[in-house]
This record gives C-alpha cells, structure tokens and sequence, in this order.
C-alpha cells in the first residue's frame, strides 16, 4: 500500500509523453537558449572591441594632430617675428639717410673728397 500510494503523487505532465522524452526536451531547450546566449555575448564583446579600437585610435589622432598644432605655432611664430624683422628694415630703407650710413659702414664707400677714420673703442676688460 505504501508502495502505491507513492505512485499516486507522482504524475506525468503530459500522459502521452515519457519523463525521459521530457528530460530530452529541457536539456536541449537549455542548450539552445546557452548558445545563443554565448553567441549574444560574444557579439557585443566584439562591438566592445571594436568601439575601444576606434577610441584608441581617435585619442592618438587627436595627439597627434595637437602636436602638429603647437609644432605649426611655434613656427608661425618665428615667421611672424621674422616678417616683423623684414617689415623694418623695409621701411629703414625708405629712409635716405639710413641708407647713405648702412652703405657707408658696410661696404666702406665714401663721398668724393671725404676722409674716413677709423677710431678703435677701448675695450672694458682693462
């Protein structure tokens, strides 16, 4: 009786289906559902990858492309202060008497009938 009355408390879900039939089904439902729960991480750890890639490369980018900036100022600087330069001796040569000194001084070129001395500077050291 004992034995019988344990059977009445087990029933199979489906009467037309065995317990092992059932077993089947789950272990493959879990199986499938695993799958595709890999195959769904292993798609966004891919566009993980590829997102931290692109970020990678666009701060190097962007490093690069800062020190060209600041290597293109530092030149555009220098030009500047050379084009000032330019600038003022352009308008010393509009001056005439600057010339007539500038020539003088530079390539020894006097006037007809004028002397040039040479006077030497004391030197600070004695």
């Amino acid at each position: 009786m004992g034995n019988n009355h344990r059977n009445q408390k087990v029933t199979p879900l489906r009467p037309d289906q065995e317990v092992s039939l059932l077993k089947k089904k789950q272990r493959k439902y879990r199986e499938v559902h695993r799958v595709r729960r890999n195959r769904i991480m292993a798609v966004i750890l891919a566009a993980c990858a590829i997102l931290t890639f692109q970020l990678v490369m666009t701060k190097n980018n962007t490093r690069k492309v800062a020190e060209e900036v600041s290597q293109n100022q530092a030149t555009l600087t220098k030009i500047k202060a050379t084009n000032q330069t330019l600038k003022n001796k352009r308008d010393d040569m509009k001056d005439t008497d600057y010339v007539a000194k500038l020539i003088r001084y530079k390539y020894k070129y006097t006037k007809s009938g004028e002397k040039v001395y040479n006077v030497k500077e004391k030197s600070e050291d004695k």
